[in-house]
C-alpha cells in the first residue's frame, strides 16, 4: 500500500462509515479493496443481526485517485450492491469528482 493511504471504518446502526485517506492508485487499490470488504463482513458480524444497508465512504482525505483506486470505489458499489445496500460517496475533492463524471461511475454512486 502506498505510504501514508489508509482506511478506518465504524458503524453506526446499519451504516458503515469508511474514512479513506491518501493515494487511491495501483500500489495501494487492491489493499484498501480487501481492507473494506473485511470492514463491512466485521461489521455485519459486530451488528448482532443487524445487516449493513448503507455504505457511506468519505473521500475528503483523498489527494489522487487514478483507474485503479476507481475500479476499487466501483466495488465498493458492488459490494454494497450484493448486499442491497445503498453507497453513498461524500466529500469528493474536485479531481475525483472530475473523474466520477468524466467516466460515468457517478451514476453508480450517491454524491454528497
Amino acid at each position: 500500500m502506498t505510504p501514508g493511504t489508509r482506511i478506518a471504518g465504524s458503524r453506526d446502526g446499519d451504516r458503515l462509515l469508511i474514512t479513506l485517506q491518501g493515494s487511491l492508485d495501483a500500489m495501494s487499490a487492491t489493499a484498501l479493496q480487501t481492507q473494506l470488504y473485511d470492514l463491512t463482513q466485521v461489521h455485519d458480524l459486530l451488528g448482532l443481526g443487524m445487516p449493513v444497508r448503507h455504505i457511506h465512504i468519505d473521500l475528503a482525505g483523498v489527494d489522487f485517485c487514478d483507474a485503479a483506486g476507481l475500479r476499487m470505489l466501483v466495488a465498493a458499489r458492488r459490494v454494497a450492491e450484493a448486499r442491497q445496500a445503498t453507497c453513498h460517496l461524500h466529500d469528493c475533492q474536485p479531481h475525483l469528482r472530475w473523474l466520477l463524471r468524466a467516466t460515468r461511475a457517478a451514476d453508480l454512486f450517491h454524491l454528497h
